[in-house]
């Protein structure tokens, strides 16, 4: 599995080499990793450079599926912007308002290395700049004014408390759902159990 490499990683301040499908052919390889590195980590986009892989590639959550997008180029940007608050896995618990193009045009290869170009508008052209700008070795940090950076800094911890709380919740809601659907599976089953419903005493919650 991939891993996130550290924020202040130089890797993540250099643009990677476009993709070689002539002389590479773990094209399939790391659009299935990248897409459960982005599942593992939560993320609707994640680039090569923020798992420490030198390829110009990202995969993004798109109503099709998990799709990856090598060698993109953005050919066309709406005049029309909106500004929305952007996070990124690599900078966990800063949050931003960007203001960014509505809708973009994108040029890219799929696994197979077949050219495709599609326009993409809303979340998706957002998240499609956001990740082209990690390949162009661009942080999302650059795209705010220098007090909105310092105010999210400093909302930091703040936010990182409440990501812990609404994760330890997440956990407990699954333990409970899976102990229920345990114990309806062997009622299904013709089973009984002298166990009770009471979580373990090793379980808690905040």
């Amino acid at each position: 599995m991939y891993e996130l490499v550290e924020e202040a990683s130089k890797v993540l301040r250099t643009p990677p080499q476009p993709f070689d499908f002539e002389n590479r052919t773990d094209a399939k390889e790391i659009e299935e990793k990248l897409g459960e590195a982005m599942d593992k980590f939560g993320g609707i986009g994640l680039s090569a450079n923020q798992v420490g892989l030198d390829a110009r590639v990202f995969v993004m959550r798109t109503q099709d599926g998990i799709i990856a997008f090598f060698n993109p180029e953005i050919t066309k940007l709406s005049q029309e912007t909106d500004l929305l608050k952007e996070g990124c896995l690599s900078f966990p618990d800063i949050y931003l308002m960007i203001k960014r193009p509505k809708v973009c045009e994108l040029k890219y290869c799929d696994s197979d290395g077949n050219e495709h170009v599609t326009m993409l508008d809303g979340i998706g052209a957002r998240c499609a700049q956001h990740e082209l700008d990690h390949l162009n070795g661009i942080l999302f940090l650059q795209r705010a004014s220098r007090m909105k950076l310092e105010r999210a800094l400093k909302s930091r911890p703040k936010e990182r408390r409440k990501r812990i709380e609404y994760e330890q919740r997440q956990a407990l809601a699954k333990y409970i759902q899976e102990v229920q659907s345990n114990k309806d599976s062997e009622h299904g089953d013709g089973v009984g159990s002298d166990e009770s419903d009471s979580l373990p005493q090793n379980a808690q919650a905040s």
